[in-house]
Order: structure tokens, then sequence, then C-alpha cells
């Protein structure tokens, strides 16, 4: 694991969304309903920068062609794809951190349920 500090968990829940740079790599800490979570920032559709989106719903939402991704899963139920999103943890004093090292796709692995 590879924790990074975000910020800290007031400054990010007042800006509700909160994009940081990490050896090159964009990540975005969204807060929301007293949770936070992390995104790869780059939208896996058409590159756009999900700072520039919004939270609707439980679904942080792209604002190239709207591909919602779960807060919680950063799955895209209509078009069935993953943005890659990162663990987030709190720290007792109040401090954000991500897990920036792997990104997790989150894709399911392949079961023989479904002859994959």
């Amino acid at each position: 694991m590879s924790w990074v500090t975000a910020g800290e968990a007031a400054a990010i829940v007042k800006a509700r969304r909160f994009a940081f740079d990490v050896d090159g790599r964009q990540v975005l800490v969204v807060a929301h309903e007293g949770g936070f979570y992390a995104f790869d920032n780059i939208c896996v559709h058409r590159q756009r920068e999900l700072t520039k989106g919004v939270v609707l719903n439980g679904k942080l939402v792209c604002p190239g062609h709207q591909w919602a991704f779960a807060l919680d899963s950063g799955w895209e139920a209509v078009k069935e794809c993953y943005q890659p999103t990162f663990p987030v943890r709190v720290s007792d004093d109040g401090i954000v951190e991500v897990d920036i090292a792997p990104a997790a796709d989150n894709a399911p692995a392949p079961s023989a349920a479904d002859g994959s």
C-alpha cells in the first residue's frame, strides 16, 4: 500500500471535491454524505476531468457525456464499465489519505457461472 495525504477532511468537505497530482497521476477525492471516495480524475470514456462533474444520487457524473460512476465502486451501469478508484481513510486527526498504488479497476473476477 502507498498511502498519500490528500488534505484535511474539513477542507475537502467544504469544497465537496479535491484533485491532486501524485507522480503524474491525477487523483480526485469526493466528499459526499459523510464519506470520502477517490477516483482517477480522468474519465475512462473521453478523458475529461471528473473534477468538473457533479455528484448526483450517489454517483459522480462526468461533464463530457454524463457517464455516472457509483461513488462506492466506480461502476457505470449503463455502459457497464468501471472508473478506477482508490481506497480512502481518514486519520484520527482529520487527514484524508488515499492509497494510490495500484488503482483498482474494480472489474469483478470471472466466474464459472458466467462462462468467463
